[in-house]
């Protein structure tokens, strides 16, 4: 990106769907060389696309195209409203009388032409994703915890909008599939907050506060987030805020009783968010009953639960069966690999804790399970299999991210790292 070479996914993403929209330069388009590659107003197609791909440019490909008919002001106001209408706890949390509704403001929004470039053809990219850019970009205006700063909530509710754009840069074949990514495919789509970073740093319309913002999207307290893995004081609060915003809105998302998941998320997982975040989230998640989602669990029955909290109780086991292999591990890492593992097991005496708190940790949760659905009661079973899908989820997700930290360590401490998650999840002893 630093080079000014054109990047072949973003050029294939912006010539892919000329039917939905034009492409063109908006100024001269000049090789690092001086030669002129593209005159002011020539169309962005698949003809010109090798011509632009042998070059490095003067300036980045992408503070010299714009879209004509690109995401506007209308478009943004039918997806505010969708979603909006669609979830009553976003709706609540945006609402504040004493200001403008959260909608309108997100309209006002001034996008230079370039954002309103990267927007449409993320938003061409992925039709479905439009919306929750903008369910993120409405939470992150921040109303309610960043009072009267108006600066920030604009440039919050900008890196909502484009907080994804950094997928426009990589392999999409590895998007949105449902097959399992090897820790190198993974470790590439955790790029795209730096991607993000890098390319709204200086386009027209960016700057820091943006560009920071969307790096740091996932970015937790606890350090245990990506890809940079900071924590504390290092996040800075824009940061904070657009992770906060970008979690809640994918349980928004998953349609997966969102209410409860949020409730139970806020009480269980403790870390990786502010205080006043999730105070503030709990709060309003209790105000919303959620019926449809009791019954879509009610629904997904005894099994699935059953599974998932297999998966939970044999990692606990294994963990506490490896603890003194585990202790001449941390004993014998280097102060890197050994943050890494020592984060991991942190987290996962959280979930201990958390799963001991649930009742249903006892010598047959299964059976604690089936009473529970035969007790017909769907708010005590919702609030039950909230919490085993949290947990579960969130155990999978040590494993992923300790992964992808590792990623970034020596060879042998990426093997150690391995071999940490393995005993872990099969039980089976390494060989040394």
């Amino acid at each position: 990106m630093t080079d000014n070479s054109v990047n072949p996914h973003f050029l294939n993403h912006m010539t892919a769907d000329s039917a939905a929209f034009e492409a063109e330069a908006n100024e001269d388009i000049v090789a690092a060389n001086g030669i002129k590659l593209l005159a002011k107003g020539s169309r962005i197609d698949a003809s010109t696309c090798d011509r632009l791909l042998e070059h490095k440019l003067r300036k980045p490909l992408e503070d010299s195209v714009r879209v004509v008919g690109g995401v506007d002001a209308a478009a943004l106001a039918e997806a505010a409203e969708k979603v909006i209408s669609r979830h009553g706890l976003l709706r609540s949390i945006c609402a504040d009388g004493r200001l403008p509704a959260v909608g309108d403001a997100l309209v006002r929004l001034k996008l230079s032409p370039q954002l309103q470039t990267l927007l449409t053809v993320y938003a061409r990219h992925q039709p479905e994703r439009l919306e929750h850019t903008v369910g993120v970009a409405m939470l992150a205006l921040a109303r309610r915890l960043l009072p009267g700063e108006s600066e920030r909530h604009r440039a919050l509710a900008t890196a909502g909008l484009l907080h994804d754009v950094g997928e426009l840069y990589i392999e999409p074949a590895w998007l949105g599939t449902q097959q399992r990514l090897n820790p190198l495919q993974w470790r590439h789509i955790a790029t795209h907050p730096i991607v993000g970073h890098r390319v709204l740093l200086t386009v027209s319309g960016g700057g820091r506060l943006i560009a920071e913002a969307v790096r740091d999207h996932h970015e937790r307290l606890d350090g245990f987030g990506y890809p940079r893995g900071v924590q504390g004081a290092a996040l800075a609060v824009p940061g904070q805020l657009l992770a906060a915003s970008e979690w809640l809105m994918a349980i928004l998302d998953s349609g997966l009783a969102p209410v409860s998941r949020v409730s139970t998320a806020t009480k269980l997982v403790q870390g990786e968010f502010s205080p006043p975040v999730l105070e503030l989230l709990h709060r309003l998640a209790k105000g919303h009953d959620d019926v449809l989602g009791a019954i879509a669990e009610a629904v997904a029955g005894v099994e699935d639960a059953a599974q998932r909290l297999g998966h939970v109780m044999s990692t606990l086991g294994h963990y506490r069966a490896a603890r003194p292999w585990l202790a001449e591990r941390i004993a014998s890492a280097g102060p890197p690999l050994r943050r890494l593992i020592v984060g991991g097991i942190q987290r996962l005496l959280r979930i201990e804790t958390a799963f001991t708190s649930t009742g249903i940790a006892g010598d047959n949760p299964r059976a604690v399970l089936q009473e529970l659905a035969d007790a017909g009661d769907p708010g005590m079973w919702l609030e039950v299999t909230s919490i085993v899908r949290e947990l579960s989820w969130r155990m999978r997700e040590i494993e992923r991210t300790s992964l992808l930290r590792a990623g970034l360590l020596s060879a042998a401490d990426q093997q150690a790292m391995q071999e940490v998650v393995t005993r872990l999840t099969s039980g089976e002893p390494v060989p040394a």
